[in-house]
């Protein structure tokens, strides 16, 4: 876009494209060096951008951005990003808003909350194809992972002229997957439903469907097949962006995503996958855990543990590795893997990792890890089974509701406040495709109940900047309304000040590192 003049902004998002999961080449990694997946950044005439990150980001915004024209704005979770923007935006200003990047119904709510401000569009993108590589292979998984097929899922949706541009629910709905892209098992299509006999699938990638009610088109025919489309519209105002909702004549919003309800709730064959899926994971980080020794720095070890992930059937990481040692364990998405942090004996090592397997469906789980040879600190061990009593506690509970699971946590962190250490997350999220899927989210604001089949984290934490921070992270589902873990790694025993444990958390302590001490032999 042409040079903003005075009164008008422009919005910077950390996507190209709001369908599209990279974060790469998008304005808001490129002009002001933050890289985290999530983030708003405002640049005024002067060029001065104000970087908008929620607590997860805090310590890594302002890291990232030092040396640069960036005022790093550090909210609070109790308060959303649009009342932040309605305080900072003058009155007869002008803000300009990325229409491919951005959601129709967070346009909508900034229409609803800037009222005396102007809102124009522009693109980030010069070139529609510039995002992608044409050509790329698309897999499809098997029927004993995905457990149906295209057209039975189809057929459940029962809304006819449905728009998906959601990338997750493309791939779930048409069991394929791609590794093209980094931390992703995505590809870049859209998806229109006509009826559960016609179906459009537009995309550049190479398909291996071949069946007769799936009609593949080049995504260059897309913006002109749905122009000419003067018939009604559905489709789900939180996952299109505004451009592609401005294509249409006559948009009809569903109330329930169809599509979301059915990918959240797994059956018996992705569980199973994903049982055997978190068995090599957990098989990887023993194999990594006798590999960890002083001298190492944070690159060399995320190298050793990458190998290890693949060397056990990983295709791919299914986000990117965080691996921290002391200070830098403090930054809740530290992926920085310096050569010069080198661990000492004494030093803990937190590893947040991951990987995708046959079936594309990602694996999330972290733990903390103790270099020997010195005695552990105190604050260390307190912090560590601070932690650890939180996650057991909540893991146990009967409770259903995401934001009272995360009251539950908190109650046994709240207190460390005092000495600086903070829980700034939420305590977990859906996983699916996508590491980060909902629902569920389990955090203070979140209202929804836990359903049989659901798959989320459980990963409460406390950090203090510049100190360290503890985070652990098991990845469960729910079964006849029963939390049961796919994770199974051990806790570190060396770490856990076991006075501070009752008789109860004792047994569940006992039990999970004797199971999986049965189930690895080690």
């Amino acid at each position: 876009m042409e040079k903003i003049k005075e009164n008008e902004f422009v919005l910077l998002k950390s996507k190209d494209d709001y369908s599209y999961s990279s974060y790469k080449d998008a304005p808001l990694a490129k002009e002001t060096g933050f890289f985290g997946t999530a983030g708003e950044g405002i640049k005024d005439a002067s060029g001065l951008i104000t970087l908008f990150v929620d607590p997860r980001y805090h310590i890594q915004a302002e890291i990232q951005t030092k040396g640069k024209n960036v005022n790093v704005v550090k909210m609070d979770f109790k308060k959303p990003f649009l009342s932040y923007l309605k305080e900072f935006m003058p009155k007869g200003s002008t803000l300009f808003l990325p229409y491919k990047s951005t959601s129709f119904l967070f346009y909508k709510k900034l229409i609803e909350e800037l009222k005396g401000v102007e809102i124009k569009t522009y693109n980030t993108l010069d070139d529609e194809n510039s995002i992608d590589n044409k050509n790329e292979e698309v897999f499809l998984i098997p029927l004993k992972i995905a457990g149906k097929n295209q057209f039975e899922k189809i057929k459940r949706i029962k809304i006819k002229n449905f728009l998906i541009t959601d990338l997750v629910q493309i791939a779930y709905l048409l069991n394929l997957r791609s590794y093209k892209t980094n931390n992703i098992s995505t590809f870049r299509a859209k998806l229109f439903i006509k009826d559960e006999n016609e179906v459009y699938l537009f995309t550049d990638y190479k398909t291996p469907i071949n069946l007769d009610f799936i009609i593949k088109k080049p995504i260059g025919e897309f913006e002109n097949f749905i122009r000419n489309i003067k018939s009604e519209i559905f489709v789900d105002e939180s996952s299109i962006s505004l451009f592609d909702y401005l294509l249409i004549e006559k948009p009809v919003f569903i109330k329930k995503n169809p599509v979301v309800q059915m990918k959240s709730k797994k059956n018996k064959s992705e569980l199973e996958h994903f049982i055997e899926s978190f068995k090599r994971l957990d098989l990887a980080l023993f194999s990594f855990r006798e590999k960890i020794k002083e001298g190492l720095s944070e690159f060399e070890l995320n190298e050793i543990f990458e190998k290890e992930l693949k060397k056990f059937g990983a295709q791919k990481t299914s986000f990117k590795t965080i691996l921290a040692i002391k200070e830098n364990s403090s930054i809740i998405h530290y992926t920085a893997c310096s050569k010069e942090k080198i661990l000492k004996k004494g030093d803990i090592l937190l590893l947040d990792c991951g990987g995708y397997y046959e079936g594309g469906y990602a694996t999330d789980i972290t733990r903390v890890f103790y270099c020997k040879g010195k005695p552990v600190d105190k604050t260390v061990k307190e912090i560590y089974t601070a932690v650890l009593k939180a996650q057991l506690n909540v893991y146990h509970s009967d409770i259903l509701s995401c934001r009272e699971l995360h009251l539950l946590a908190y109650k046994y962190l709240k207190k460390y406040q005092n000495q600086g250490f903070l829980f700034p997350h939420g305590l977990g999220h859906g996983v699916g495709i996508e590491v980060h899927e909902a629902p569920p989210t389990l955090s203070i604001n979140s209202l929804y109940k836990l359903k049989n089949g659901n798959i989320f984290t459980i990963e409460p934490g406390l950090y203090k900047e510049n100190h360290f921070g503890v985070r652990l992270e098991n990845s469960v589902y729910l079964k006849n309304n029963k939390k049961v873990s796919l994770s199974h790694f051990p806790y570190e025993e060396q770490l856990i000040d076991y006075e501070m444990l009752t008789k109860k958390e004792l047994k569940w302590l006992s039990d999970w590192q004797e199971t999986a001490k049965r189930m690895y032999e080690c």
